[in-house]
């Protein structure tokens, strides 16, 4: 008869099995999830999911990427025990909730995302907001009708502010690419009608596709119109580069490109929302680029002769230099609606990008989308924990330090030789080998402002477990952590 096996306890039997001596040699020890955080009963959800698909939208129009949108919308529902799962992409927000126990009625609430407007100082306010509502100093309620009065008093300047502004944009980039004083005057008053013509267009809803092919077309009119006068005897224009005022024109609009925010969203693993900013920026790239040659090309017709300054246009003094990139990283942070604190801070990155990129130019032998790709990479660096200190932005920071670095005259240059056709003056002068430095150039800014975000996010780390939560998750692209 064989004997009755004696009854095991409940706790032994739910004990987990031992693990080999194996099992421990090649296998490592499972870590727990990240635990949420204990809430008391969690709020109407209703208001809260509202109030988080209005802050991804305001962060992406104001130009935050789409991590950062996601990071937000994930600390207000774990400061209130809810779990959200977020999917942002260019257009549109979408979050769905369920309690953190997994009950009650799930809730989904989607928001198209109105067309991009950059505006960091509304950025910055939507940063603090969503601070003050995670450590519970704010309500849902109170944040919501925050963000809606913030939209009637937001940062304004008044019309001759931003005239000064414009002015000032393209009369510090001639000034940083070697200009004379007259060539820097030039250049400022055609930037200062770009920015006229493009704010009545803009006015007139037309389409962005548009105000970049005018923004092309009117510094190339002035130049054609330069060359012209020089060609019947104006003798006083000899010194004047027209190359130069097209340059300066071209650069100023590129700094608008969200170069930045879509290779973050690319290695962020946000591929739609990458995509979606990486057609917007070549349509407006294709746009700067149709009215240059269209203008140019007409002017080639007709009879004007054309040519281009040197390639070795002499600089001025390094100091001059990282004074002029400095004005200029100032003057597009204000057009970005920076405060005067921020547009500050953004100039002190553009001069810091400036000076380590004529600091890295010897050591990588003159190669010039190395030497821009380093000198952004310590930009983005340097945003990180000033932004934190400083309560700003540290994407605006990023993309605006960098934009004195936008290759604007080598672009030029190479529709110069596509339009007019002329030979290689020197090695590398073609206009497939200058397309090609100016997006080598291009990839390299992004590049090193995305290794730089990755390196400067750990070395400004929130302090908040809930802002780490947050952070950890917007980069599995809005999956929260499990238990």
């Amino acid at each position: 008869m064989s004997a009755t096996p004696l009854p095991t306890s409940t706790t032994e039997s739910a004990r987990p099995p031992r693990r080999t001596w194996l099992a421990r040699l090649l296998r490592q020890r499972t870590q727990p999830g990240d635990p949420e955080p204990e809430s008391p009963a969690a709020p109407d959800r209703l208001p809260l999911v509202s109030l988080a698909t209005r802050v991804g939208a305001i962060a992406l129009v104001s130009g935050a990427s789409a991590s950062q949108a996601t990071e937000m919308i994930l600390r207000l529902g774990l400061a209130h025990g809810v779990r959200f799962q977020v999917d942002v992409t260019y257009t549109a927000i979408t979050v769905a909730c369920t309690e953190s126990d997994g009950g009650g009625v799930p809730l989904n609430l989607f928001r198209t995302v109105p067309a991009l407007d950059r505006d960091y100082a509304r950025l910055a306010h939507l940063e603090s907001v969503v601070d003050a509502v995670a450590r519970g100093e704010q309500s849902v309620e109170e944040a919501t009708e925050d963000l809606v009065r913030w939209r009637s008093r937001g940062i304004v300047y008044r019309r001759w502010v931003t005239s000064v502004v414009a002015f000032a944009q393209g009369a510090s980039i001639t000034a940083l690419l070697g200009g004379v004083p007259l060539e820097i005057a030039v250049a400022g008053l055609a930037t200062l009608l770009v920015h006229e013509v493009t704010a009545w267009l803009g006015r007139t809803n037309a389409s962005y596709f548009y105000a970049q092919v005018a923004a092309g077309a009117i510094p190339m009119t002035v130049a054609i119109v330069l060359m012209y006068l020089r060609s019947h005897g104006v003798t006083d224009l000899w010194a004047l580069s027209p190359s130069l005022v097209v340059a300066a024109g071209m650069v100023t609009m590129l700094a608008g490109l969200g170069v930045v925010g879509a290779a973050q969203d690319a290695l962020d693993g946000y591929y739609i929302t990458a995509a979606a900013r990486i057609v917007d920026l070549v349509m407006r790239t294709g746009g700067l680029i149709l009215g240059v040659v269209a203008v140019l090309w007409l002017g080639v017709r007709i009879g004007v002769p054309a040519y281009l300054v040197p390639e070795s246009i002499p600089p001025h003094h390094p100091t001059v230099q990282v004074v002029a990139a400095a004005v200029f990283a100032t003057a597009v942070g204000l057009f970005g609606r920076f405060g005067p604190r921020g547009a500050l801070i953004a100039g002190l990155g553009g001069a810091l990008g400036w000076t380590m990129y004529l600091l890295l130019l010897p050591l990588v032998g003159g190669d010039y989308a190395v030497a821009a790709g380093g000198a952004a990479a310590v930009v983005a660096v340097f945003a990180h924990p000033v932004g934190r200190w400083m309560r700003l932005p540290a994407i605006a920071i990023v993309t605006v330090g960098i934009v004195p670095l936008m290759p604007g005259l080598i672009l030029y240059r190479g529709l110069f030789h596509l339009v007019v056709g002329m030979p290689a003056v020197e090695p590398g002068d073609t206009a497939g080998e200058m397309f090609l430095l100016a997006a080598v150039t291009g990839v390299m800014l992004a590049l090193g402002s995305s290794v730089g975000s990755t390196l400067g996010r750990h070395l400004a780390q929130p302090t908040e477990q809930l802002a780490r939560l947050a952070l950890r998750a917007s980069l599995r692209r809005g999956q929260q952590p499990r238990t």
